[in-house]
């Protein structure tokens, strides 16, 4: 996901930066207090601030590997008020995860999965990441298109791409749903780290 200039970024954050469907998404992802979450490709930090705010206690460790997208989301955290505490900005892409193993309760990825790098290696950070029972959430614009400028694997944009990624992976209990509004149809694809 490297491949982003401050071009891409800005323009990117114009249009998609401050979705209604991001102010859903803690609800629907079941952010609970005092829930340990890595958000992987934050880009602008709007969903962070979503779901640092959802609930009491929560922690936020959010990466994305455009230096531009870092910076808009620092300055969404100033504006919101929200300490290193509850909510981290991390220059990293999904293949540089880099948090304790057993860590994790719950890793969002929201419109990222299909410009990660390496989404073999990067999904296996994220399992050893993950708490037993720990869970992951990802979701996918149906509607961009594919096609442009940017590095994309389409594979990674329909439930049988993802969802072969996530049992090679050692996730468990896929599950999907859709979710149409004015701003797009959303796939959501749920999964667990088993506990056994």
């Amino acid at each position: 996901m490297n491949h982003w200039n401050d071009e891409h970024a800005l323009s990117y954050d114009e249009k998609w930066g401050e979705l209604e469907f991001h102010q859903q998404i803690p609800a629907l992802a079941k952010v609970s207090a005092d829930c340990r979450i890595v958000e992987v490709g934050c880009g602008g930090g709007y969903l962070s601030l979503c779901l640092a705010q959802h609930a009491a206690g929560v922690k936020v460790l959010a990466i994305d590997p455009t230096e531009k997208m870092i910076e808009l989301a620092r300055l969404r955290q100033q504006k919101a008020d929200l300490s290193e505490s509850q909510l981290q900005f991390i220059k990293s892409g999904a293949e540089e995860l880099a948090v304790e193993d057993a860590s994790v309760d719950l890793t969002l990825a929201a419109f990222s999965v299909h410009h990660w790098r390496d989404s073999k290696l990067a999904m296996s950070l994220i399992f050893q990441g993950l708490k037993p029972g720990g869970r992951i959430w990802l979701c996918e614009d149906l509607n961009t298109p594919v096609d442009g400028d940017m590095q994309v694997d389409n594979s990674l944009k329909s439930f049988n791409g993802i969802k072969t990624l996530l049992e090679l992976s050692g996730f468990t209990g896929i599950d999907k749903s859709l979710h149409t509004s004015s701003e797009g149809e959303f796939l959501v694809v749920e999964a667990v780290k088993s506990s056994s």
